[in-house]
């Protein structure tokens, strides 16, 4: 059984998973930052302005987070399914973990189990 190619699909989809989670607390960074810059919404409340600043700058720095997780997890995982760079590919499983934690710890245990399949060449792999 090919180990680490289904290790590298497994943090290759929980990558695109954090990846999404990533641009969508980019987008909610975006309104809150908006919401930020027009005045007239927070009726000269400036505990609601220095709210929505807040969340905007939490949203800004979660979403940086999981686009770096999203692009770590394709690319270990293409590491992975390719048989190249084991290091690569368990960094990849192991930011799955924080990103989908059951693919992420099948991916782990997968490239562990798999990790001999590394050194082989491909037409020995059965």
């Amino acid at each position: 059984m090919q180990k680490a190619l289904i290790a590298g699909i497994l943090s290759i989809a929980s990558g695109a998973l954090s990846l999404l989670s990533g641009i969508v607390l980019a987008f909610l960074a975006v309104f809150f930052k908006a919401l930020f810059d027009n005045p007239s919404i927070f009726e000269g409340n400036p505990s609601t302005e220095s709210l929505a600043t807040m969340f905007g700058l939490i949203y800004g720095i979660l979403a940086i987070f999981f686009i770096i997780l999203g692009v770590l997890g394709i690319v270990g995982g293409i590491f992975a399914c390719q048989r190249k760079r084991w290091g690569w590919a368990l960094a990849s499983a192991i930011a799955a973990i924080l990103s989908f934690a059951p693919a992420g710890i099948a991916a782990v245990i997968l490239l562990s189990i798999g990790k001999q399949e590394f050194d082989q060449p491909a037409t020995q792999l059965k």
